[in-house]
Parts: structure tokens; sequence; C-alpha cells
């Protein structure tokens, strides 16, 4: 039978008594650092409702970082940034189907990629300079490449 007070995977002995004796700012500070070796420096995006739990640096600095509003209509996927008339002249812009590169944003010899919702067509993208915000718009690729497949039994 199958021992089920082994508390598997972990050990009895070592693990779980380790943990048990520490305090509840200690394990938060266990569970961070675990989580940035798995998923890297600023994992605390990923995960939107951690209320207290992040640190007041994080939170500094993501609101620093300008974010785009990325939405789409029936027709089109608007990308909306802000920058500044100066920023305008050094940036360039590029997009593949479903991806847009900016180069020199935020800071110059910076890349920067954003994922779209939707795929966007080739040709017909524009670009113009609003209110302090770049606005892209992008025609939306409805030819969507449908394959058949057989089922074999």
């Amino acid at each position: 039978m199958f021992p089920w007070n082994k508390q598997f995977p972990f050990d009895q002995t070592g693990f779980t008594q380790h943990i048990n004796k520490m305090k509840p700012k200690e394990v938060e500070n266990y569970i961070q650092s675990v989580m940035k070796n798995v998923f890297g420096g600023d994992f605390s995006q990923g995960f939107p409702f951690q209320g207290d739990l992040q640190q007041k640096e994080v939170r500094e600095n993501s609101s620093k970082q300008e974010h785009p509003e990325i939405f789409e209509t029936n027709d089109y996927v608007y990308v909306k940034l802000p920058m500044s008339k100066e920023e305008i002249s050094s940036v360039k812009i590029q997009h593949t189907n479903n991806q847009l590169i900016l180069t020199n944003y935020p800071k110059q010899s910076d890349n920067t990629k954003y994922m779209l919702p939707s795929p966007v067509k080739r040709k017909g993208t524009r670009a113009r300079f609003v209110e302090g915000y770049l606005e892209i718009q992008f025609l939306k690729l409805n030819e969507y490449n449908i394959s058949e497949v057989d089922i074999t039994y």
C-alpha cells in the first residue's frame, strides 16, 4: 500500500520541519527567491492579484515603465504609446503579422517587442502622433489558413 504519511514528494524530516519552523516573512522571502529562480527577474507582473505581497521597489519600477494600450476592433488593431515629440524622430517601427517591434524606445538603442492580439497584414499600417501619443493602426488579417485533417481509426 502507498505510504500516505510520507508527505510525498518531500521527505518527512528535513524540508517540512524546516518550513514549519520558519516565520511567515522568511517563508515569503523563500518563495520569492524560488519564483525568481524559476520565472526570472520580474515575475510579479504575471500574477496580477498579489495585493501587498509585492515590494515597493517593484511597484515603483513598473509605474515608471510606460505600457502601451493595445486593442482591436473588427477591422483594425490599434497600439497607443505615450511618447514625446522629440522621441518620434529616433523611433523606428517594424512589425510581423503578430508582433510590433520598436527600436530606440523607450530609450536609445533599446528594442521593445509587443505581442498583437490578432494577426495583421504586412501593408496598410499607419502611424501618427496625436497629443503626446504615437498611434499605430494595423489592418487585421482576416484570411485564416484552414486545413482539413483526416481522422484515422
